[in-house]
């Protein structure tokens, strides 16, 4: 018995692209990346693992969780953020940090959504989605909150809770 198949060209082609967008084309496990300006440290991203997809929209997903510090000019640690899940869009720069997030800030303040964008390009983050800000003195609550991407300086959007006000 002899059997035969036989594939065109253009349906291996068009196969192969569908698989390079639903695998990454490189895994990197135990990562550190490495943001500077001008020679100085301003970021350090760390995850566990790390997987690269090449597309129209490139990103780099971080599928069990990420840390990023943020450091200021001189080199000091301003802000931890981190996160179950992010996924890093390449082109535009943003991240989208999602399930369990969490930022903390010099002066202890503690952030936790849902869900997180950190513009780079900005060196800001933001939500549209309900946010809980824990201070020394307050419980905030909100839908929606904007920040420098020091956590030093934000708004809260529909904001609840306790808050302090001196006189």
């Amino acid at each position: 018995m002899l059997f035969s198949c036989s594939n065109s060209m253009e349906k291996v082609r068009e196969l192969s692209i569908q698989n390079e967008q639903n695998y990454p084309v490189e895994t990197i496990e135990d990562c550190e990346i490495i943001y500077s300006d001008s020679a100085q440290v301003r970021v350090i991203l760390n995850a566990m693992l790390l997987n690269r997809y090449v597309s129209e929209n490139s990103y780099l997903e971080f599928s069990d969780g990420v840390r990023v510090q943020f450091f200021n000019a001189r080199g000091k640690k301003e802000s931890e953020l981190v996160a179950d899940y992010a996924k890093l869009f390449e082109q535009s720069s943003l991240m989208i940090a999602k399930n369990n997030v969490k930022v903390r800030n010099i002066d202890g303040d503690l952030l936790e959504s849902e869900e997180l964008i950190w513009d780079q390009e900005k060196k800001e983050v933001y939500s549209e989605e309900f946010v809980k800000i824990t201070t020394q003195h307050e419980v905030i609550y909100g839908n929606g909150f904007v920040s420098n991407q020091n956590f030093t300086k934000y708004t809260i959007k529909n904001i609840k809770g306790t808050i302090l006000v001196d006189n």
